[in-house]
């Protein structure tokens, strides 16, 4: 899921940019925050909120979008923040915060849609080549090629690499949606596989590459066998 934020005090542009955001035709699902000051968003990021794309006016009542931006980063290096303003050499100024990119308002749609097309396609790419989750309250990160499989057990999932096992609350459903669905595919309800490291697929198993099977309940088999092929194809190209 990709997580937004809005920040802007001027309610017609926040609604016409949040309008504009529902507008567009996301890969994966999404949750939109939106916010009026800049001190919000700021408390927010202190408290270990993440957001993947920030679209942060310039000129906020009384705050310096830039002030702000930096406040940001502090704590979150990662986000995409997107400069939004009415005048072109505030949008300049943006870069000093390393902002992903700007806009002008009243947020002409097509610039927009291309903004969010590339923020998307790149936040896509770095989740599959690493994965990240929190564990006994520490972020750890996985490089994705090393993941063999996910499973479900209960209320906390396991992540099984070639080395090492994890083990961290959270649903199988909601993982499914985080993961890149070209490599990782549900086989069963319990289970999540790294295509990367399948062998082959068959009648109701998948075998890894270093022999351990995973089980395909038999309504997932067509589609695990049709995603498998698939990557293998794009694999070769």
């Amino acid at each position: 899921m990709l997580r937004i934020a809005v920040c802007e005090d001027e309610e017609q542009h926040k609604k016409i940019l949040v309008d504009l955001i529902g507008r567009y035709p996301f890969e994966t699902d999404y949750h939109l925050t939106t916010f009026q000051f800049g001190y919000e968003l700021i408390e927010a990021s202190n408290k270990g909120i993440k957001y993947d794309i920030i679209f942060l006016d310039m000129r906020l009542e009384n705050e310096d979008g830039i002030d702000i931006a930096n406040e940001i980063r502090k704590t979150d290096k990662k986000a995409r923040i997107i400069i939004t303003t009415s005048l072109i050499e505030y949008a300049v100024l943006g870069y000093s915060v390393n902002a992903s990119d700007f806009l002008l308002k009243p947020f002409p749609e097509e610039k927009l849609f291309l903004v969010l097309e590339k923020l998307e396609t790149e936040i896509r790419h770095s989740r599959s080549s690493f994965f990240e989750f929190e564990m006994n309250n520490e972020k750890v990160f996985l490089i994705s090629d090393d993941i063999l499989y996910f499973e479900s057990l209960g209320r906390k999932i396991k992540v099984v690499t070639s080395e090492a096992e994890y083990e961290y609350y959270y649903t199988i459903s909601a993982l499914e949606k985080e993961l890149d669905p070209v490599r990782f595919v549900l086989c069963h309800r319990s289970y999540i596989v790294n295509l990367k490291n399948v062998k082959s697929i068959k009648t109701k198993m998948a075998v890894l590459k270093n022999g351990v099977t995973i089980p395909i309940s038999p309504k997932r088999n067509q589609k695990v066998y049709d995603t498998f092929t698939r990557y293998l194809v794009g694999s070769l190209e």
